[in-house]
């Protein structure tokens, strides 16, 4: 259970630049389908700023510390799931609905200030996010 010896750090690590490497593959193409309509559409003009004036680094570095964290409450939470994609799978999803799925309702019901449909569009993309960590990081192998 967790990251006790310098080998279970040096996996880890190794897991988490994967993770993160697939990530931020997928995430330029997701964001530019997902978004996209949502972006030209002039009623939301107010809640994106223009490409030319997004400081990339927030984005990179939001993905960074969930990949992190995804990663440590993997390893910690590892002896108890069951191996490969169904843990992977179990852990993405149990994470995706505390951090994303109730906050987004609540902000949903309660305040109104955003668009549902936008909402609900960005907890799909941070949940895929947290399911596709999720398999790199449960992934066991011969070696492990």
């Amino acid at each position: 259970m967790g990251l006790r010896t310098a080998k279970d750090w040096n996996q880890f690590l190794l897991r988490f630049f994967v993770a993160l490497g697939i990530w931020e593959v997928a995430s330029v193409s997701l964001r530019t389908l997902l978004f996209s309509t949502f972006y030209f559409d002039p009623n939301l003009k107010n809640f994106f700023v223009p490409m030319s004036q997004v400081f990339w680094i927030g984005p990179i570095v939001a993905d960074i510390l969930e990949v992190f964290f995804i990663g440590i409450l993997a390893s910690l939470v590892r002896p108890a799931l069951p191996y490969g994609l169904l843990g992977g799978l179990l852990t993405g999803i149990c994470f995706s609905i505390a951090a994303f799925v109730a906050p987004a309702l609540a902000i949903s019901q309660f305040t109104g200030a955003f668009p549902v449909k936008l909402v609900w569009l960005w907890v799909f993309y941070q949940s895929v996010l947290s399911i596709l960590a999720s398999f790199v990081f449960t992934f066991t192998s011969e070696e492990d």
